[in-house]
């Protein structure tokens, strides 16, 4: 039975908190990073080499994700809210640059969850008609996740007592969300069914660990799999330091750097919703090397120029075609897949491929660039370097991405997937 359009609303309300505080929270780290810097007194290399193992959570969210095929989207949902606001809380409480890191690796570890299932409770229960809309408007919320950032950034949170610290406390709010509205959340229609035919058959009841990639679904977990990891290295090593590039590398001061993210994250976040609609009218594979085309372009103007108009504009559709694609991206990572395995693969795509990019990107930016011993010397170059890996990610999607533009997923089989393969035209 199809969900009432109230619930569906509600249901989107809910999970919104789990995109916006991904955002929220990496943008902490990303637009903070003088500070942390200052008050640990740590070079670009060490603040480099931290984003290892903190972004190493989501690997460990690989994990803790693949077990929504087992005991539900809801359940893991809910205690994954509460673990990230625990480890939020923590992370304020930070005595040195490793303390921080160990915390901020237990808030990646269930922020990287919460993502993953809430991903795909949206595909699993909103109708195909409906699915990239919902999708995009959930993703929008997680650039909203970095405008929060530049807003108490511009209002001066971070020049009281708690400094960098008092964003972290703000964790606290999806638990006071939680708490209020847990019991409105249900199940997926979805998972249910799937639950009750393996309770009919129990040689079905566990999934093996390497399910998604069984001969009939490898080649599309492959493939969708090296989209996201060209596409994410470079992405996330430019999002991570931009903020520090545009203060120590051309002069911005704290608060022109708020007002440039508050006003091009704001405009630029239209491209989620865009996207989403894009998808639908022209197809997944067209809209997607659309928003890779435009990323790159404007990824390497915005780190190459010194003029703060061009910057500003290069910020502002760096963001909507770098952040925007999600809603395609993440429908390239469920729709491909079975009910049975979707949360599965959904977490293989998003914490195992993408986790490349969140741990190396701003790694290698860090060690490259550092301005006393990296081989390039330079944040700005060398994320512009980097950019030029996601020109065989946009290859992948023209010559070999499925085509699922009005597919509704039981309609969708392995088989069937795997003969569409034609290029573009």
């Amino acid at each position: 039975m199809a969900r009432s359009d109230r619930y569906l609303r509600l249901l989107l309300i809910l999970l919104i908190s789990a995109t916006f505080f991904e955002g929220y929270d990496s943008s902490i780290l990303a637009l903070l990073l003088p500070n942390i810097q200052a008050t640990f007194h740590v070079s670009e290399a060490v603040l480099g080499l931290t984003r290892i193992p903190i972004e190493l959570g989501l690997f460990v969210a690989f994990f803790v994700a693949r077990l929504s095929d087992r005991v539900g989207r809801r359940p893991l949902l809910l205690w994954s809210v509460v673990g990230y606001t625990i480890f939020a809380g923590l992370t304020a409480l930070s005595w040195n640059i490793w303390a921080f890191t160990a915390f901020q690796f237990g808030s990646r570890v269930f922020l990287g969850a919460e993502f993953a299932v809430a991903i795909t409770m949206v595909v699993e229960e909103f109708p195909v008609a409906r699915r990239a809309k919902a999708l995009g408007t959930l993703l929008t919320f997680e650039g909203l996740g970095t405008i929060m950032v530049a807003v108490l950034l511009g209002l001066g949170l971070q020049n009281g007592r708690l400094d960098w610290r008092a964003f972290f406390l703000i964790g606290i709010v999806p638990l006071m969300v939680l708490t209020v509205l847990r019991r409105r959340m249900h199940e997926t229609e979805r998972f249910v069914e799937e639950r009750e035919r393996r309770q009919r058959n129990e040689q079905t009841h566990r999934l093996p660990f390497l399910a998604a990639w069984a001969p009939p679904y490898r080649r599309n977990m492959v493939l969708v799999g090296m989209v996201y990891l060209m596409r994410s290295i470079p992405f996330f090593g430019a999002t991570a330091w931009w903020a520090y590039y545009a203060e120590r590398e051309r002069g911005f001061t704290t608060t022109e750097v708020a007002v440039y993210i508050l006003v091009a994250y704001g405009i630029g976040c239209v491209g989620y919703y865009v996207c989403g609609r894009l998808m639908e009218r022209i197809g997944r594979r067209p809209t997607a090397i659309i928003y890779f085309v435009g990323s790159v372009v404007f990824a390497v103007i915005l780190f190459q120029t010194s003029d703060r108009v061009v910057a500003f504009f290069s910020l502002m559709l760096a963001v909507g075609f770098g952040l925007g694609v999600q809603p395609v991206l993440s429908a390239f990572g469920t729709e491909l897949f079975p009910t049975e395995i979707r949360g599965q693969s959904a977490a293989w795509v998003r914490n195992w491929f993408e986790i490349a990019g969140y741990v190396f990107g701003p790694a290698l930016v860090g060690i490259l660039g550092d301005h006393a011993t990296g081989a390039i010397g330079n944040i700005g170059d060398t994320v512009s370097l980097l950019m030029i890996m996601q020109l065989p990610g946009i290859f992948l999607i023209w010559r070999h991405m499925p085509e699922t533009k009005g597919r509704e997923l039981d309609e969708l089989t392995p088989e069937e997937a795997l003969l569409t393969e034609a290029p573009l035209t």
